[in-house]
């Protein structure tokens, strides 16, 4: 029972872990760019762009691109972003006002694309373009491309070849009419590579390449005020709000998390060590109200337990056992979940045997056998667990906001544009973590009820004596041999199997011999522990084979790709 756990806790622990990394990593991080993966055979020998700027932010964009076609392609797609990275409630909607190709119109088609996008798809599914070269020509239009700086500024801060190109170009010229002379014009292509702007009175050019997929060239232009009319300034992004719903969302996910853990939480009754285990209990039944979930061993300590009290009789060696019923089982008393479990072995009537052997038949009649028992230890635990609504919010809850904070993490790191949302992330984030505790702890589903404490309290008193060192027993074990084979069922039951027959071998008293097991294995003497193992490993063989049968069936302050417009494209 404790080896299990430390599994759960171990694994809860693993996934808190993770949460806490991959928020962390949200805040710290950027997205991962993943386009690069997905280069294009095609490829732009040059890219000349016209561009007006109006001073109220109309655009207008006459861009001529020589495209290097391989065999097999139909046209290529362009990708316009239409969001504006820094200012909420603003956007840049583009008209496409023509397209060509090699001087004639050619079709094309808007596309759902990422948000935040507006996608053409040019060309035709029906012809195939002959391989070579191919000259395309975009002429569109767009808005609000000047936006408000600092220091009573007006900025043209946009991508002139955007960072969504999979192709890459030999060649790049950009030429733009300014709507009044700049007071500076900066430059940076990639990541933080300058590049040169170069102004001759309002006209702005912008000379490089060649490019690599992927790579932006971004201009930062500023004008006087007062020489332009005042741009929308749209909404600034409130970090101070924004970390105030994250600390409130915080406060809130953690005093829920807290308040639920304290109502799935049962205070012990005590533990005073017991000589005998609760009465009108069995095993199975007694480590279900103990743990709040089944022994792993319930099927042998049930049969372990039949075998006590004379309705069983076990025998085996190395290599398989036997379970043979040796009284009358109309005339045996035996609790329901024990009759479901014999039934199940077609232990029905006196002299009935069933073979446990390590292949696919027997394993799945022990699979059943313990489906039955189980089932109806169940039924029996009613009376002693009770299911707990907080225990079951706890866990839907968790699981949701875990799956939640996962979903958003791999949205930030691998979906379009990095979207999160800090609140939502820190709180489902924070209750995650409080949450998995109880996420895998089986027994908070149920709470006990009062004669389940009393019986949680007698089971672990009598789970305290098994296990209890000899120093400190209160029993001269070579008084008490009865006591060994009466109480081996519930030591298995408990997981305590071993450290029981430790009490008697560690005053120097040999195992009293178990009247209804018939041992044949290995070794030169009887060994509980051997004999307990081989039966044990069959019970496991036989369940393993039956698995495996059914498991066959910047420069200046600015960086590349962080202005207005942009976009990119590819071939198709």
């Amino acid at each position: 029972m404790k080896s299990r756990k430390k599994g759960r806790d171990a694994l809860a622990w693993l996934l808190r872990i993770v949460v806490v990394v991959g928020v962390l990593g949200v805040f710290f991080l950027g997205p991962l760019d993943t386009s690069s993966t997905t280069t294009d055979t095609a490829s732009i020998t040059s890219y000349d762009s016209q561009m007006v700027l109006s001073e109220n932010g109309d655009l207008t964009i006459d861009e001529n691109l020589a495209v290097e076609m391989p065999s097999g392609k139909r046209g290529i797609f362009r990708i316009f972003d239409t969001a504006d990275p820094r200012r909420e409630g603003v956007d840049h909607p583009v008209t496409i006002e023509s397209i060509e190709r090699d001087g004639s119109p050619e079709r094309f088609e808007i596309i759902n694309g990422a948000a935040g996008t507006t996608t053409a798809k040019i060309g035709d599914a029906n012809v195939i373009l002959v391989a070579g070269q191919h000259d395309y020509r975009i002429l569109s239009t767009t808005t609000d491309a000047l936006e408000p700086g600092e220091d009573d500024e007006t900025l043209w801060w946009w991508d002139v070849v955007g960072q969504g190109w999979q192709m890459s170009m030999q060649s790049v010229d950009i030429t733009a009419q300014l709507p009044t002379e700049p007071t500076s014009a900066l430059c940076v292509q990639g990541e933080d590579t300058p590049c040169t702007a170069s102004i001759e009175g309002t006209t702005l050019r912008v000379q490089t390449g060649p490019l690599a997929p992927f790579t932006a060239v971004t201009v930062k232009v500023a004008f006087p005020a007062d020489a332009l009319p005042a741009p929308p300034a749209g909404q600034k992004s409130s970090n101070t709000l924004t970390i105030i719903l994250s600390i409130l969302a915080a406060a809130v996910a953690a005093a829920l998390g807290l308040y639920l853990y304290r109502r799935t939480r049962e205070l012990d009754p005590g533990f005073p060590v017991l000589f005998e285990p609760p009465s009108s209990i069995y095993p199975a039944l007694g480590v279900k109200v103990l743990d709040e979930t089944n022994s792993s061993a319930d099927l042998q300590a049930t049969l372990f337990d039949l075998g006590e009290r004379g309705i069983l009789q076990l025998s085996g060696d190395d290599d398989q056992w036997s379970i043979t019923m040796v009284a009358d089982p109309s005339t045996a008393p035996q609790w329901p979940a024990e009759t479901a479990l014999l039934r199940a072995l077609g232990l029905t009537h006196q002299g009935a045997t069933f073979v446990v052997a390590g292949n696919t038949s027997a394993g799945e009649t022990i699979g059943e056998a313990k489906q039955a028992l189980r089932s109806n230890v169940d039924i029996a635990a009613t009376q002693f667990l009770r299911r707990s609504g907080a225990g079951w919010a706890a866990w839907l809850l968790g699981w949701l906001c875990t799956i939640a904070t996962f979903v958003m993490i791999g949205v930030y790191f691998f979906g379009d544009g990095g979207w999160v949302s800090w609140p939502l992330l820190i709180g489902a984030g924070v209750f995650s973590v409080v949450a998995l505790g109880m996420m895998f702890d089986p027994g908070v589903a149920t709470t006990r009820t009062a004669v389940g404490r009393d019986v949680w309290s007698r089971t672990g008193g009598f789970a305290r004596f098994l296990t209890t060192d000899s120093a400190e027993s209160r029993f001269e074990a070579a008084k008490h041999l009865d006591w060994y084979p009466r109480y081996l069922a519930w030591a298995l039951a408990l997981g305590s199997a071993d450290a029981w027959a430790q009490r008697y071998e560690s005053q120097g008293v040999q195992l009293p011999v178990v009247p209804w097991i018939f041992w044949a294995g290995t070794g030169q003497s009887f060994s509980m522990g051997r004999m307990n193992d081989s039966f044990n490993a069959s019970i496991a063989s036989a369940s393993a084979a039956y698995a495996a049968s059914q498991a066959s069936s910047g420069s200046g302050g600015f960086s590349g790709g962080s202005g207005g417009g942009g976009g990119g494209g590819g071939s198709w």
